[in-house]
């Protein structure tokens, strides 16, 4: 579970963000007219929480596995709690807490690094690294949801070919993020719940250890 976790935050939430910088690339117009219109929209949320299903399937081998997650938002800070895994981050550190091994990992933030699994990611895919496509409508019970394609610019440095986004057009808001990896493994995210503008104190994004079981090991990453 914890490679599971990893590998499929690292591909989803370091997407990178692209569309002002690829401007004068000539990618679709109406994709690009989506994305500006999201990209105003979530720069506006001082906070946000989100409740998601995240989903690993692979057809040919037949899997599907499905788990529920949340994540809470502040600018640069965050919280992501996933089926016996928080990461927490104030912006500066990073702790990753592994229930079953009953050990925190601290490391570096580096917004940068695909190791960091940063769920602000998930809303600011619209700057660099990728061209996209307008594909069309789909529904959802009585919305209509408008469907973006992302196709990365040197596919050969990523391990997936494409990511589909799935959008409100009324809320401006993603409503799931699916990547087609190159290994026939298939990542999905789909928020069930946004919400924004509530307060959210310091201590959610910083690491208290005695919220925690005594014999916890702290492994600290940071000097390696």
């Amino acid at each position: 579970m914890k490679k599971l976790t990893a590998l499929a935050f690292a591909i989803i939430f370091s997407i990178g963000i692209f569309a002002q910088s690829n401007r004068e690339l000539g990618h679709d117009p109406e994709a690009k007219k989506i994305l500006d219109k999201l990209s105003l929209a979530t720069k506006s949320y001082k906070t946000i929480k989100i409740n998601f299903a995240y989903t690993l399937e692979n057809q040919q081998a037949k899997v599907k596995e499905t788990y529920k997650g949340y994540a809470f938002l502040k600018g640069s800070k965050y919280k992501l709690t996933l089926t016996g895994t928080e990461i927490f981050s104030d912006g500066k550190t990073v702790w990753t807490y592994l229930k079953d091994a009953e050990e925190i990992n601290i490391s570096e933030f580096d917004e940068d690094d695909e190791s960091v699994f940063n769920p602000a990611k998930l809303f600011t895919i619209y700057e660099k690294g990728f061209k996209f496509k307008y594909v069309g409508d789909d529904t959802k019970g009585k919305v209509k949801l408008q469907v973006v394609d992302l196709f990365p610019e040197k596919p050969k440095k990523k391990k997936f070919t494409r990511v589909r986004l799935k959008i409100n057009p009324v809320k401006n808001q993603i409503v799931s993020i699916k990547t087609f990896g190159k290994d026939g493994n298939n990542y999905t995210i789909k928020i069930n719940e946004f919400s924004t503008g509530m307060v959210l104190p310091e201590i959610l994004f910083s690491f208290d250890k005695n919220r925690y079981p005594k014999d916890i090991e702290i492994i600290d990453l940071r000097d390696e």
